[in-house]
């Protein structure tokens, strides 16, 4: 037996290792062990187990997502997406699946109370200022959609045994119209726990739903004897909780994943109120929409059976998203997939008014949704750069695009570029321009977004 077909026996294995450990909980009665922080089968204090039984008891279904956030894309919008203390980054495909799934009406909660997801926000807000427009940013006067501002959040006048303990009692109505937070003061307020804040900057900060006190800042120096604010900390009264309605999708994010696990659950009934309350706006009170719980970016061990189904199975639930086709994916690694795997028919980009005939739609989110199937971020990449060409023509009102011009400009807005480093990185994304089909990968389309993103913030965002 040669190397081809010894690999795909070793991958057939591996491939079928996940249902081992099903069949195994299953027929042999192993139960598995869900110790990861907010998992909604994780019974102990860190748990979303009660959460989950609240939500069912109400007649909503509660589901996770353990190998493959696209997997959303099969509810075509009719889910709620729930990311809850992440601990990682986003990817790309992952950004994609959740914009894609708001351009279908889908709504959203992101928990994160570090900011540990930031810097894949910055993609996410892009996206979202492209499926939506800006009218709301304008009328807010705020860079973004969503961001957090790290740090831990003390409060010195509303908190429970300690200040990094803060009871939110503030509850400003926001764009949630008061929806978010109704009866929850009646209750003792919303309790948090080593919480942080949503940046005001943001869409969702600016108009939050739920607030600090005036005395309160986001500590950075979480192991400091004797902390208090400096001078670049956020201070005064922050935002905890946000809400926002797009398009018919709603958008909520809050700064304190740990207010609905096990303990605070039991302990504080308005973060039950608050819980059952987010639950009710994102779906509408339809108890035919899932609730599906991403624990991809959680802190899964290595010994759980969920990380091996994700991490074997999670690549062919991206490629197919289809119940009947997954099973049988394992089989095809054994007899080669290139030779025997039906040709896929790529998605068809069709014509501006075709897509705009269609409702709750753009051209922009027909597009990201071919890309995202492709899997071909050269094609992200002759996007982005086709976007900012534009955008500086009509900002400087050049008749024709010159890269030149552009170095002209930029050096003096941003010092610390350097000119071959500027012409370098410009001729390597028009190189990829011109071959949409070239093999770029993921880390490296990330750092040219955000090379186009520093050029359109200097010349064409600012006034």
């Amino acid at each position: 037996m040669g190397w081809k077909e010894t690999l795909q026996v070793v991958i057939f294995i591996l491939s079928w290792l996940p249902m081992g450990f099903l069949v195994g909980n299953s027929v042999f009665g192993f139960g598995g062990a869900y110790t990861q922080d907010f998992s909604i089968y994780n019974d102990d204090t860190s748990g979303l187990s009660h959460f989950r039984s609240d939500i069912e008891s109400r007649g909503y279904t509660a589901e996770s997502i353990q190998a493959s956030m696209s997997v959303i894309s099969r509810y075509n919008g009719s889910a709620v997406l729930v990311v809850m203390g992440p601990i990682r980054d986003f990817s790309v495909d992952a950004i994609f699946t959740i914009t894609q799934h708001m351009a279908l009406g889908g709504s959203v909660l992101i928990a994160d109370d570090f900011g540990a997801a930031n810097r894949s926000f910055m993609l996410f807000n892009d996206f979202l200022l492209d499926l939506f427009g800006g009218a709301q940013l304008a009328a807010f006067q705020v860079d973004g959609f969503i961001s957090f501002t790290g740090g831990v959040l003390y409060d010195l006048d509303s908190y429970h045994l300690s200040p990094r303990l803060p009871v939110i009692m503030d509850f400003d109505g926001g764009l949630d119209d008061g929806a978010l937070s109704q009866g929850v003061a009646g209750l003792g307020g919303l309790h948090l726990n080593w919480a942080s804040t949503l940046s005001p900057n943001c869409l969702l900060g600016a108009a939050g739903a739920a607030w600090s006190t005036i005395r309160a800042w986001c500590e950075t120096d979480v192991d400091s004897a004797n902390p208090e604010p400096d001078e670049d900390e956020w201070a005064g009264r922050l935002p905890v909780a946000g809400a926002v309605e797009m398009g018919g999708a709603r958008l909520v994010a809050m700064s304190d994943p740990s207010a609905f696990i096990n303990d605070m659950w039991d302990n504080f009934p308005g973060n039950v109120q608050f819980g059952r309350n987010l639950v009710d706006w994102l779906t509408n009170g339809d108890r035919d929409i899932p609730i599906l719980f991403c624990e991809q970016l959680l802190a899964v061990p290595w010994s759980s059976a969920e990380l091996y189904f994700g991490l074997f199975l999670g690549r062919a639930l991206w490629m197919t998203t289809n119940p009947f086709i997954a099973p049988i994916y394992p089989l095809t690694t054994v007899i080669g997939i290139k030779k025997y795997l039906p040709d896929m028919k790529k998605p068809e980009v069709k014509s501006v008014s075709d897509v705009f005939m269609r409702r709750g739609q753009t051209y922009f989110s027909e597009r990201m949704t071919y890309y995202r199937t492709e899997g071909n971020y050269a094609r992200v990449v002759k996007m982005l750069y086709r976007k900012l060409r534009r955008g500086l023509q009509k900002k400087h009102a050049w008749t024709q695009y010159d890269k030149r011009k552009v170095w002209d400009l930029v050096k003096y807005k941003d010092p610390s570029l350097k000119e071959g480093a500027f012409f370098k990185t410009i001729a390597r994304i028009e190189e990829i321009s011109s071959n949409p089909s070239m093999k770029v990968k993921e880390d490296e389309m990330m750092n040219l977004f955000f090379f186009i993103r520093n050029i359109q913030t200097l010349l064409i965002d600012t006034k």
